[in-house]
């Protein structure tokens, strides 16, 4: 890890997620929530390091977390025994101990998967596509906010996953 993804921004200014994801045309769903619930309970830095332990546990395990969806972010809950465990295995991967970090905010991300995944939203371009209708929008914008316990985590998604609300 260099030190510009330990700040959690590159020297532009872009958060790790950002800047992982410039060579890729369709941001990946799943690295946008991980990012968007973690970033409102913890420091960029923290939550850079969150992305990039999502990142290297998906890559351990054969997949490229750059194409993620909705779905594979389940999957990963559902490999490791739950919440707890991902907290532990996926979200620290390969990450030392420190008292001074934050939790990782598992429990949120997978409520948050999976109520994308209920309402039929697997990838950005399903965002994208539920964004435009204003119900579901509204809808989807105050039950995530309930999740994370912050409605300001709605405009952290979209601007992550290049939705234009």
């Amino acid at each position: 890890m260099n030190d510009t993804v330990a700040e959690g921004v590159d020297s532009e200014g872009n958060t790790m997620l950002a800047t992982m994801q410039r060579a890729v045309s369709e941001p990946s769903l799943a690295l946008c929530l991980v990012e968007a619930m973690h970033a409102n309970v913890a420091e960029p830095a923290q939550t850079a390091a969150v992305v990039e332990c999502y990142h290297a546990y998906r890559q351990a395990k054969g997949h490229s977390a750059m194409t993620d969806g909705v779905r594979a972010l389940l999957r990963t809950f559902e490999e490791v025994g739950g919440i707890e465990a991902w907290a532990g295995k996926v979200g620290n991967y390969r990450r030392r101990y420190s008292p001074n970090s934050s939790p990782v905010a598992a429990a949120a991300i997978e409520h948050a998967a999976e109520l994308l995944y209920r309402s039929g939203i697997e990838s950005s371009a399903d965002l994208r596509r539920a964004v435009a209708d204003a119900e579901m929008a509204r809808s989807l914008e105050a039950r995530l906010g309930d999740i994370a316990g912050s409605p300001a985590v709605w405009d952290a998604l979209l601007s992550r996953a290049l939705v234009n609300a």
